[in-house]
Formats: structure tokens, sequence, C-alpha cells
């Protein structure tokens, strides 16, 4: 009986498992399918695309990205006036005004409370600096103080 089985099995198994004209068929564009293999490693095209002076190379790379990175943060500050950090919001002023009174002795800069009348809060903020480069500076040391974990940039 068990042999029965395995002549049945084994015919079958192969029959499911080949790569047919029918596989082929089945994917209704009668196009052989595509594989895609993302398991290989990392390969660094600009070395392998130009021999010859990898460093060269890599230092020219790496300073057109410097470069470029320097013209996105030059257009960034173009395109906005003033780069605010925003250390809360609150629902009335009062609770803005205990938050300032609580923490202004952890930082150098006078922190005041803005209004906004579309959402009815009260925001409190540090005086705007004129490029964002500053302003994410004095952001990334205010988020090492836990009072000001959340603090993050506007712009206007």
């Amino acid at each position: 009986m068990k042999i029965q089985y395995l002549f049945i099995l084994i015919p079958l198994f192969f029959a499911a498992c080949s790569t047919s004209p029918e596989t082929q068929k089945e994917n209704g564009k009668g196009e052989p399918e595509f594989y895609l293999f993302d398991d290989v490693e990392h390969i660094d095209s600009v070395e392998a695309a130009l021999p010859g002076e990898p460093e060269d190379i890599k230092d020219t790379v790496k300073q057109r990205t410097e470069e470029i990175k320097q013209q996105d943060l030059d257009t960034a500050d173009k395109k906005y006036d003033k780069y605010i950090i925003q250390l809360g919001a609150f629902s009335s002023k009062e609770r803005a005004e205990s938050f300032i009174r609580e923490n202004q002795d952890k930082i150098s800069y006078l922190m005041t409370i803005v209004r906004k009348q579309q959402n009815n809060l009260y925001y409190v903020q540090i005086p705007p600096f004129q490029n964002r480069a500053d302003a994410e500076s004095v952001r990334n040391t205010l988020w090492k103080i836990i009072a000001f974990k959340d603090a993050f940039i506007v712009t206007e």
C-alpha cells in the first residue's frame, strides 16, 4: 500500500514543481517571470563603475555631496525668514506660564508665549534663528534636557 502511494506522489511532486510553458502562460502575459534577489551585499557603485584612482574618486564624490548639502541648506534658508524652536503647546495661558516658571532657569534663551487664534493654543517658544543649522544645533542641545525632549523647529 505504501509503495503505491509513492508511485503516485513522486510523479505528482515532479509535475507540480516543474517550470514549463504552462507556468509562463499562468501569468497571463506569456512572458517569463522575473525574480529579483536583494540579498546581495552592498557594492559601492562609484568604485565599481570607475576603475583607477578610487581615493580621488571618493574624495570628489564626497566633496560634491557636501556642496549639494550646503546648497540645499542655503535654498532652505532662503525659503523662510525665521526658524523658531517650539518647546510646548498648552490649552491655557496659565499652564504655559507655569511651564516657563518651572523651566526658564534651565536654558539661557528667553521663553515667550505666542497665542495662535486658529487652534486657540498657547505656544512656548524661544527667539527665532536666521538659519536652520543654528536652530537645529540649539534644538539638539535642548533635547538633552528632559523638559524639552519634545522641542521642534517651526518656520515662518
